[in-house]
């Protein structure tokens, strides 16, 4: 009789299943990140909810110093809840998520310092009184807020209302990205300052997207309020020069402006305003808007798109949202609750 014919059929079975398991945790992605499918109006509701919303929140717990130009740190529970809500933008575009990266945390820690005690630029001068290499790397690599830090920050880059071109966003949702960095400090010159390190690597091997395309909103449903003025279609190698737009709800035509196009900021990106007084609040209903994007040149060739976004309104919002320890409220702190309305983008 052979070894293997002497041993126990129920062992064998567990053997069995337990390489099996092995074998797909060695097939999975160290880090598989957050998913939903946008296109079940419950999921994505339920999303939103546990990922998105936010009524327990960790302190900033910022160990830094502006007078002796210490840029410090803030709590991992602080970071980690940044990264959740960066993951939950991506997950919902359909991209991979990212995971943070203590290096690029650190430098943008730095430049949140220089931004603090100076002014807000991508070019901090090397005559600013917190001036370091590290931070004027990261200031030139990073979305900037000097209004805004933490969580709160990233879904005002995703809203993108001072950016024509929604570079912020659009470097929140590059595919290729794979960690990313989170520099905030509470206090200081501003009302608070966010430094989110986005420039990981550009260009490479593209990941699989769940579309072809990177799209804000995108395609399925979507919670009310996080359809911004700004809607942005993305799209690897595109030429977007003859690019047009159209959008309609219930077959209804519905004018939109087209934003200049504008290279880099990741991918090619086209972006647009509609004009649609239904955005303007809470849909009493699911609202379905149809979206066409023609010509878009890739490869030398025309291509169209078209997808449905369905908005509807999740029925409840955070009592609170803000992340504590501000020392000061700006006067955008209502904006900063997460009621991004169109009428305070304008």
């Amino acid at each position: 009789m052979s070894r293997l014919a002497a041993i126990p059929l129920p062992f064998l079975l567990l053997s069995f299943w337990l390489l099996i398991a092995a074998e797909a945790v060695a097939a999975a992605p160290q880090d598989a990140g957050l998913f939903v499918d946008p296109s079940n109006r419950e999921e994505s509701l339920n999303f939103y909810r546990s990922q998105y919303l936010m009524t327990s929140l960790p302190r900033v717990s910022w160990s830094g110093d502006l007078a002796t130009c210490e840029p410090g740190t803030t709590s991992p529970e602080f970071r980690a809840k940044v990264f959740q809500r960066i993951n939950y933008f991506r997950a919902m575009a359909g991209v991979p998520a990212v995971v943070e990266d203590q290096e690029y945390s650190s430098k943008a820690q730095a430049a949140a310092l220089i931004i603090s005690t100076s002014t807000l630029s991508h070019n901090p001068s090397p005559n600013s009184r917190c001036y370091s290499e590290d931070g004027a790397e990261a200031a030139g690599k990073s979305n900037l807020s000097g209004s805004r830090i933490g969580w709160s920050a990233v879904t005002g880059y995703i809203a993108d209302y001072s950016h024509g071109a929604v570079g912020h966003r659009r470097w929140l949702l590059y595919p290729q990205a794979r960690e990313m960095g989170t520099g905030d400090i509470p206090s200081g010159a501003s009302s608070g300052v966010n430094a989110l390190f986005v420039i990981d690597r550009v260009g490479g091997t593209r990941p699989v997207t769940r579309e072809p395309y990177v799209a804000w909103p995108p395609p399925g449903y979507v919670p009310y309020p996080l359809v911004f003025a700004r809607w942005s279609f993305s799209h690897p190698g595109a030429n977007f020069s003859s690019a047009s737009v159209s959008m309609s709800k219930n077959g209804i035509a519905i004018p939109v402006t087209l934003a200049q196009v504008v290279s880099g900021y990741g991918e090619p990106t086209l972006a647009w305003i509609p004009t649609e007084a239904a955005l303007e609040s809470a849909p009493a209903s699911d609202v379905t808007y149809s979206v066409s994007v023609r010509d878009v040149f890739i490869g030398g060739s025309p291509r169209s798109f078209d997808y449905q976004v369905t908005v509807f309104d999740p029925g409840e919002e955070p009592s609170v949202d803000v992340p504590r320890d501000r020392t000061r409220q700006s006067s955008d702190e209502f904006d900063s609750r997460l009621r991004y309305r169109r009428r305070l983008h304008r």
